[in-house]
């Protein structure tokens, strides 16, 4: 070790670069305020959950029983009766205008045709343009219609063996669906994102920062100094990445107690393994800095390099995204995204409290990318010290 980077040397170089962070208060700011900043704007904004469906009504049989099977949606929790409607005309304006995302058209002789056993007509119209929250909303509507059906069923048939004299007569047990769901019991959405904000965070600071800082040496011509000077590759590389590897691990402790202590989002893992499993992302990542100062000539270009890196590499992490709906071209191109693994990782230990034994595949395509990436960082890097 001693023959690549001298301790001593390193040892001057970290605090030197500490001495410069700290010196900029509005720097420390940026490093440790602004990502818990981050974290709760989108611990605020980034939900999913879909409910307070906004609903109107036009009901044209006005029966007790078409009031029965409304108040069966208005009693679910997840929509919200916004408009008794008397035409069409209105519910197509309520539509167009966004003030309501479905509607429920319920025809004259609905109560007539459902006591009578023959199909009774419902029609209803759903807000598509958010594909996601209308896929939900569909799924509740299927489901209470369908609870309704049954109950109606079950009182019909309950009367007519009541009138036949067999009112003693018990139904055998029915197949009773009992759900549950393993490590995010609330299908809370926040608890699925939270985990992953901490991937995106970490990405965008270790990049951003261990780029500019090399650029910022060349802008202001110290680089040329450097490479005259007995310090070697090596030790500025260690010296200027091994600062932000130690901002990205405070980083990343901090966010994960906000997300625990502040947000609820439940940690089942252990920590010490996503420590282990984040030494191996942050290495790809400082990596990615490193390269984007070799083609970067101004602090500029640097940040705007880092944003073309940042952005596909959320979209192919599977954060937004499942990757399995993905083209199968791109799903090959996913695995050489970094983010991808750590989104895995920080998922896998965050709710299903997981470790070594199911996610050491994911930590070990981090150590070989970081390597690949580490080692055609560092050959251009020094190239160009040459």
């Amino acid at each position: 070790m001693e023959r690549f980077v001298r301790a001593a040397i390193l040892k001057s170089m970290l605090v030197k670069e500490f001495k410069q962070v700290f010196r900029d208060r509005r720097m420390v700011g940026v490093l440790f305020a602004s990502p818990v900043f981050m974290l709760l704007i989108f611990g605020y904004a980034v939900i999913t959950d879909v409910k307070d469906i906004r609903m109107a009504v036009l009901d044209r049989d006005r029966s007790s029983e078409s009031r029965a099977f409304v108040e069966k949606f208005t009693a679910s929790g997840y929509f919200l009766p916004y408009a008794y409607a008397d035409s069409e005309k209105m519910l197509e304006n309520l539509m167009d205008t966004g003030q309501i995302d479905l509607f429920l058209h319920i025809e004259e002789g609905f109560e007539k045709n459902v006591r009578a056993g023959r199909g009774a007509g419902v029609q209803l119209v759903l807000d598509g343009s958010d594909s996601v929250r209308a896929s939900v909303a569909m799924s509740y509507v299927n489901a209470i219609a369908g609870d309704y059906s049954m109950g109606f069923l079950e009182k019909n048939v309950r009367a007519m063996i009541a009138g036949r004299g067999a009112a003693g007569v018990r139904f055998k047990q029915q197949v009773e669906l009992k759900e549950r769901a393993l490590f995010n019991p609330d299908l809370a959405s926040r608890n699925f994102y939270l985990p992953g904000i901490l991937g995106l965070l970490i990405t965008l600071i270790s990049i951003m920062l261990t780029s500019m800082a090399v650029v910022k040496e060349r802008e202001i011509g110290t680089i040329e100094q450097i490479t005259v000077s007995p310090l070697r590759p090596a030790e500025f590389i260690v010296g200027k990445m091994l600062p932000f590897a130690i901002v990205s691990f405070v980083d990343i402790i901090v966010i994960t107690m906000v997300a625990i202590g502040y947000f609820g989002v439940p940690f089942n893992g252990s920590f010490l393994f996503l420590l282990f499993a984040s030494a191996f992302f942050i290495m790809c990542n400082l990596a990615v800095g490193l390269f984007i100062s070799t083609i970067s000539r101004t602090q500029q270009q640097a940040v705007l390099s880092t944003f073309l890196f940042f952005l596909p590499a959320i979209l192919f992490s599977g954060f937004m995204f499942p990757i399995y709906a993905m083209p199968p071209v791109i799903q090959v191109v996913t695995f050489a995204d970094p983010l991808r693994y750590f989104i895995d990782i920080i998922r896998g230990v965050f709710l299903k409290g997981v470790g070594p034994a199911h996610l050491w595949h994911d930590v070990v395509a981090l150590f070989v990318l970081g390597s690949i990436m580490l080692f055609f960082a560092v050959r251009r890097f020094k190239r160009g010290m040459d």
